[in-house]
Parts: structure tokens; sequence; C-alpha cells
């Protein structure tokens, strides 16, 4: 006499249930990484536009008569929705007679404040 055997193709409902909780968690693990990738392209982008900021204004000094290189107003500048404040201290230089020029950037962003420092020294 043959005994029936049950059909055991397939899956059960709680492997199932395994395999959709460990898909949740890689996908949840996956969310959290494109989140922290968007936030550094964001800091990273303004990062960037503040340096330009700061290396404009050396640049500009640079060419400036030694004698005109001085200290100046802060200033504003509004790229992106975001406000850079720019400010340029010029100071004797420890090295003789030269300048040293310190440009700080300012910028606050959904991410919090953040803050760009360039110092170059400038001869005559």
């Amino acid at each position: 006499m043959r005994v029936p055997r049950l059909d055991e193709r397939g899956f059960t409902l709680v492997e199932l249930l395994v395999a959709a909780a460990l898909a949740g968690v890689g996908f949840l693990g996956l969310a959290a990484t494109h989140a922290t990738a968007i936030r550094a392209t964001a800091v990273g982008q303004t990062t960037s536009v503040a340096t330009i900021r700061a290396s404009e204004a050396i640049e500009i000094l640079r060419r400036a008569p030694y004698a005109a290189i001085v200290s100046g107003d802060t200033e504003t500048v509004v790229s992106g929705g975001v406000y850079y404040t720019r400010e340029v201290t010029v100071s004797a230089s420890p090295a003789g007679d030269s300048k040293r020029v310190q440009v700080t950037v300012d910028w606050s962003d959904q991410f919090g404040p953040h803050q760009v420092e360039l110092i170059s020294v400038i001869a005559p």
C-alpha cells in the first residue's frame, strides 16, 4: 500500500516572513546611506562655494598695489539661497615686511553653521 506524499514544493509562510523582514532591514540601511550621501553632497557643495569666495578675495588682494592691501569690511554674498559672510583681516607677517592675509567665510544651512578659513602671505 502506498502512502500519499504531501506536496513539499514552495515556501512556508514563516520562511516568507523571515525573508521579508531581512529585505526590510536591508532597504532601511540603504535609505539611511542614501540620506547620508545627500547630506555630504550638500555640505561639500556649500564648502566649495565658500572656498571659492575666500580664494577670490585673496586673488583680488594679490593684484592690488601692496600699500592698498588692508583689512576690509565684512561682505555678505548670496549663492544658491545660502548667505555667505566673508571677512578679510590683514596683519603684519612675522616673516619680514610681508603681510598676512586671512579670509574667513561663514555660513549656515540646514545642517548647522560652517566656516572656511584661508591664510596667505603677500610680499611687496
